[in-house]
């Protein structure tokens, strides 16, 4: 039975390290402010834990936050608050790519570089709203149409496909795509308010 390639990294990465697959809830965590963004039980792979393996740069690279493998693809979802910079959204997944490129090697997967560029690499951004706009439709109008991060040009050359989501449906239909549907509901964590549960 053949094995996917991204099912190869996926599966490399969590023995490699074993500790790192961990709720949504502690993913999305804001870490400089300790203020919780999306709750939910449902585990995700801890992409912050992982070194580039590269000789000449073993170190932190910028990345995003998850990492998730469902049905052939790998879904990178960055969590972040809606002042977020685009440089630093951009620059996440050229280092995350580049670093499980490296990961690949070292670990001697047997990935050629060809077949590692054919990979289904997807990279969704998911960030907190200071407003919540009352029409779902509208809001995924705007995010899909949005040049919030221009994450559009990295599709077909780093990546797939890229997603941003800053609506409670969007979000949650995010992580229900990326978790396989194992994200069945969460609840949204914004300033000042009670959380939100989607579906209500």
């Amino acid at each position: 039975m053949t094995t996917f390639n991204e099912k190869l990294i996926y599966d490399k990465l969590l023995e490699i390290y074993p500790n790192q697959l961990i709720p949504i809830t502690e993913l999305s965590l804001n870490d400089s402010a300790d203020k919780m963004f999306v709750e939910s039980s449902v585990t995700g792979f801890n992409f912050d834990s992982v070194l580039n393996c590269h000789p000449d740069c073993a170190k932190k690279e910028k990345s995003p936050d998850a990492l998730f493998y469902v049905d052939r693809k790998l879904y990178f979802v960055e969590f972040k608050e809606g002042g977020s910079k685009k440089e630093d959204i951009r620059l996440k997944i050229h280092e995350a790519v580049a670093t499980i490129y490296n990961f690949a090697i070292q670990q001697n997967l047997g990935i050629s570089r060809e077949d590692f560029f054919k990979m289904d690499i997807r990279y969704a951004v998911i960030y907190r709203e200071n407003k919540i706009n009352p029409n779902p439709t509208f809001a995924n109008m705007l995010e899909m149409t949005s040049k919030k991060y221009h994450l559009k040009n990295l599709e077909g050359y780093i990546v797939k496909k890229t997603r941003v989501a800053g609506h409670p449906v969007s979000i949650f239909n995010v992580l229900k795509s990326v978790s396989g549907g194992s994200v069945a509901s969460i609840l949204i964590h914004k300033d000042g308010e009670a959380p939100i549960q989607v579906p209500a």
